[in-house]
Order: C-alpha cells, then sequence, then structure tokens
C-alpha cells in the first residue's frame, strides 16, 4: 500500500454489470492512480453459472477477486465478520446463509439481514482490515438505474460509474456482453442469489418451473427458523415457499429475458424471402 495512494473498492455482485464495471474500472485512466480492491461475497445460494462466470472473469481480466464469506459471531452484541474463500472452496449449500438464519431472524422484504450480514458487514470487515485512509466504493448501479442511488453517496464515499461515468443502460449492458468471448449463462430474470423474495412472485415463480429443486432450501429454512413475528421470507405477498411451489404447478404468465426476446423479435423483422413482387 502506498502512503498516497486511495483504495477503490469495486463491489462484484456477479451480475453482468458489476463485471462490466470492474472491468472499466481496471482499464479507465481516471482511476489509475488508486489502488484497486474487487470483492465478491458469497452467500452460498447463488447460482452455479454466477461463480462460474465470476471466475471467468477473474481468469480473463486478471481482477484478482478476493472472495468473502460472513463469520457469524453467536455471541450477543459481537458483529459478524469475514473470511477469505476462493472458487473451488466457496459454499454451495447455503451454509453461510443458514448460519446467519441462526443468530438472526428471517430477512424479509423490510428488513434484509442477509444483505447487511452477508454482504455489507464481510465486506467493510475485510475493507477495514487494509488499513487503508480514503475508501472510495464504486457500485454497479446503471443509469436507468439511477433512482436507486443513495441520498448520502457523497458523506459515504460511494461513486457510481456507470451512472456519471458512462450513461450506461441495461441495452448496452447485454449488446456488450453480446460481442465478448463469454458471457453470464442466466437469463436476466434470474439473478444471482436463486430464490431472493425480493424478485417479483412471477420471476419466483418462473424460477421455481425451471428448476424445480431451487426451493427444496428456501422451505427447509422457513419452516425452520419461522415465528410468529416473522412467518415467512416474503411479507409482500405473503405467500410461503410451499405456496409457491405449489402455484408453479399450474399455468401462470411465465418471467421473459427480455434481451432474448428483444433480439428474437429483430430477427423476426429482418426475416426476408424472395417473392414475385420484388422489385430488381
Amino acid at each position: 500500500m502506498s502512503e498516497a495512494s486511495k483504495l477503490l473498492v469495486c463491489t462484484f455482485s456477479g451480475g453482468r454489470t458489476s463485471a462490466f464495471m470492474g472491468k472499466f474500472l481496471k482499464e479507465h485512466p481516471k482511476y489509475k492512480d488508486f489502488d484497486k480492491v474487487f470483492i465478491f461475497a458469497n452467500t452460498g445460494k447463488e447460482l452455479p453459472e454466477t461463480l462460474e462466470f465470476i471466475n471467468k472473469c477473474d481468469k480473463e481480466w486478471g481482477l484478482d477477486i478476493v472472495w468473502l464469506e460472513a463469520d457469524v459471531q453467536y455471541e450477543k452484541g459481537v458483529a459478524t465478520v469475514f473470511k477469505i474463500v476462493d472458487y473451488n472452496n466457496a459454499s454451495r449449500d447455503g451454509k453461510p446463509f443458514e448460519d446467519m438464519l441462526n443468530k438472526y431472524p428471517l430477512p424479509n422484504n423490510m428488513a434484509s439481514n442477509c444483505t447487511r450480514e452477508l454482504k455489507q458487514r464481510p465486506i467493510e470487515k475485510f475493507v477495514k482490515s487494509l488499513g487503508y485512509d480514503e475508501v472510495i466504493t464504486a457500485m454497479g448501479i446503471r443509469w436507468d438505474e439511477r433512482h436507486r442511488e443513495s441520498n448520502t453517496a457523497k458523506e459515504q464515499n460511494i461513486i457510481y460509474p456507470l451512472i456519471y461515468d458512462l450513461k450506461v443502460d441495461n441495452k448496452f449492458i447485454r449488446d456488450w456482453w453480446e460481442r465478448q468471448p463469454f458471457d453470464l449463462q442466466l437469463k436476466d430474470y434470474e439473478g444471482n442469489c436463486d430464490l431472493c423474495f425480493k424478485k417479483s412472485l412471477k420471476k419466483r415463480l418462473t424460477i421455481i418451473k425451471e428448476r424445480p429443486n431451487v426451493s427444496d432450501w428456501w422451505q427447509q429454512m422457513e419452516n425452520q427458523f419461522s415465528n410468529e413475528t416473522i412467518p415467512r421470507f416474503d411479507l409482500r405477498t405473503n405467500l410461503t415457499i410451499e405456496q409457491l411451489v405449489e402455484m408453479a404447478k399450474h399455468p401462470f404468465t411465465q418471467a421473459k429475458d427480455l434481451h432474448e426476446l428483444n433480439k428474437q423479435q429483430m430477427q423476426m423483422f429482418d426475416f426476408e424471402t424472395d417473392c414475385f413482387c420484388k422489385a430488381s
């Protein structure tokens, strides 16, 4: 660490947008004087394709991504810390998430314990351990998502390169990945955490229909850790995982990958055949 340098933290969620931002930050001259660290916090409930994609980005672009997992401290009043893992030994069975549930209530639409304990705190503790006086955090929020920008970003030293350095929207990101030699092998509605309660009902039903076993862990956790105050993950629709599984067995309007849908529509309009009335 150089005394004159600042640390730029790039939060790597595992999606296409955060991956693009990581490459942009590594290569753009504006950030050349920063020390940089690229961090992925694994909850254990990311889809396998997400982990493979992160590993591929790391190898192709030389990001030296730090893989973190929450190390939950069960003693009352002692905050969650972190442990460093890698692609090979990162949890794929939900263990960090389950460890969190052994201390904290079921996360829900109004209280994202999972984000706080499995993402924010491990990252904060790790960054603090690096000993920098000045830390700037880059968030992968696009121009078309700028309503999500924090009102206290300046006070928290948060920057949004994909809003202010580039006005990037979802179409730009998907088109950019179309031109790359590899891509995230997930539809845009699948996201990272496989059955996150923040996803819309349509998306969750579609995921359950396409990946029937994905609900097993969530149903087990909901049954094991529910209580009278927070009986289920989803307090917005008030549907249990068991109810979602049953609903997915019946007809419903499924979520679509909008980028793929747009491509199909363009191909349909571009298709042309010869006919006798065609001018020659």
